[in-house]
């Protein structure tokens, strides 16, 4: 019987499982991890997820039939301690909820918690430390940028959530890394309210007001394009979005707040209405390791705009095919995009189409979740059993028995 480990940033709100709904500290999320955790408990694994959480003096751990739950505390400005605190409460929860194999999402403090533990790990990179150092030239960037390196050292299997993280790294860690894609979960079009009729606004989602995520050039290319549809509205959700941000404070500095709505950080549910509602989803970024957001709208059959040179945007958007590429750095390349869908209905129908099928042919959960079950099989040498696979054969003999 086969329990896997899941070390990362997990929203309990998310878990599918019999204590939905209860009353959860707020803990470090991340909705693709959760998703992963639902994937393997779908399979009939028992899974035990080690997360953490800066609302907590001490230790939780929650138990359900197939998931247990550990939570480790989280001290204020781990950066300043090298995340040495969190490191060594995420691996005592590993230690003292031992499972057989573990999948860490992440290589920071959580990849270094579990190659510490002594337990099989692979070690999932959803970004390029170096990068994103090199982008945000800060000590904290700095310390994390250690930290991976550290654990990009240690560790014997990684994972590239693309293959455009998978060419960003050097030659010998790629000598020890496979490719295996970010998915979408199963239930995500149960989850999606896709309009018959979208709505008039514009959405992007981003994890910050930064130079890497661009909202600065998007927001000058809405007040480009408002001027020829003056009833289209831009919605900004994520952290530095929120109203009085900086997102905002740039756009009332500059005159680019009209018709912009600040919305900021939003609950899961709430981020996929606006996706799925929107007339059309803009995403700015500069460099996308992946694009979780992209491959969202995908499925909510909303038109997507990226750059054309924006990490893993293009290939995601299948060459554009599946979404529209410009010129990220240009406001008036974006806002032409922006005409284009908003002109051509055929175009934005055959566009949505076209993304709809990509994304269920190449990044459902049924696709990936096979790929990650294989590769720990590889790792571990033998066929990985689902607890509840056992648990049908052991009836099964116990009612011949009878």
């Amino acid at each position: 019987m086969m329990t896997i480990g899941v070390c990362g940033p997990i929203d309990l709100k998310l878990l599918d499982w019999e204590l939905k709904g209860q009353d959860f500290p707020e803990t470090n999320s991340f909705p693709l991890s959760t998703h992963f955790v639902n994937a393997l408990l779908r399979r009939g694994f028992k899974v035990v997820a080690y997360t953490n959480s800066p609302f907590i003096e001490e230790p939780m751990v929650l138990e359900g039939k197939h998931l247990t739950v550990c939570i480790a505390p989280q001290r204020p400005q781990p950066g300043r301690r090298f995340f040495q605190f969190e490191v060594k409460e995420l691996q005592k929860q590993i230690q003292q909820h031992p499972c057989d194999f573990i999948s860490a999402f992440w290589s920071y403090e959580y990849g270094w918690a579990a190659l510490r533990s002594g337990i099989p790990t692979v070690v999932s990179l959803h970004d390029v430390a170096l990068q994103i150092l090199l982008q945000h030239k800060d000590i904290f960037r700095l310390v994390r940028w250690a930290i991976n390196y550290i654990v990009v050292s240690k560790a014997t299997h990684l994972i590239a959530n693309s293959s455009y993280t998978y060419n960003m790294l050097d030659k010998g860690t790629r000598e020890k890394t496979i490719v295996i894609n970010n998915f979408y979960p199963a239930e995500l079009e149960e989850q999606l309210e896709v309009p018959i009729q979208k709505q008039d606004y514009l959405v992007s989602v981003s994890m910050g007001f930064s130079n890497r995520k661009n909202i600065s050039t998007a927001l000058q290319a809405f007040a480009i394009i408002r001027k020829q549809y003056p009833k289209l509205e831009y919605h900004l959700l994520g952290a530095g979005m929120e109203p009085g941000g900086p997102a905002q404070q740039y756009a009332l500095e500059n005159d680019l707040a009209d018709g912009v709505k600040f919305i900021g950080t939003q609950p899961y549910d709430k981020v996929l209405h606006e996706i799925s509602h929107a007339r059309i989803l803009l995403h700015p970024a500069r460099e996308e390791s992946f694009g979780m957001v992209l491959l969202e709208a995908m499925i909510a059959r909303t038109p997507v705009i990226g750059g054309k040179e924006s990490g893993y945007v293009p290939t995601l958007l299948d060459n554009g095919k599946a979404g529209l590429l410009c010129d990220i750095n240009s406001p008036e390349a974006i806002a032409d995009s922006i005409d284009k869908l908003m002109q051509n209905r055929q175009l934005a129908k055959d566009l949505v189409q076209n993304a709809y099928e990509f994304a269920r042919n190449n990044y459902s959960e049924e696709v990936i979740i096979d790929q990650h079950l294989r590769y720990y099989a590889k790792i571990l040498g033998k066929r990985l059993i689902p607890a509840q696979d056992i648990e049908t054969t052991e009836t099964s003999n116990n009612i011949m028995r009878a």
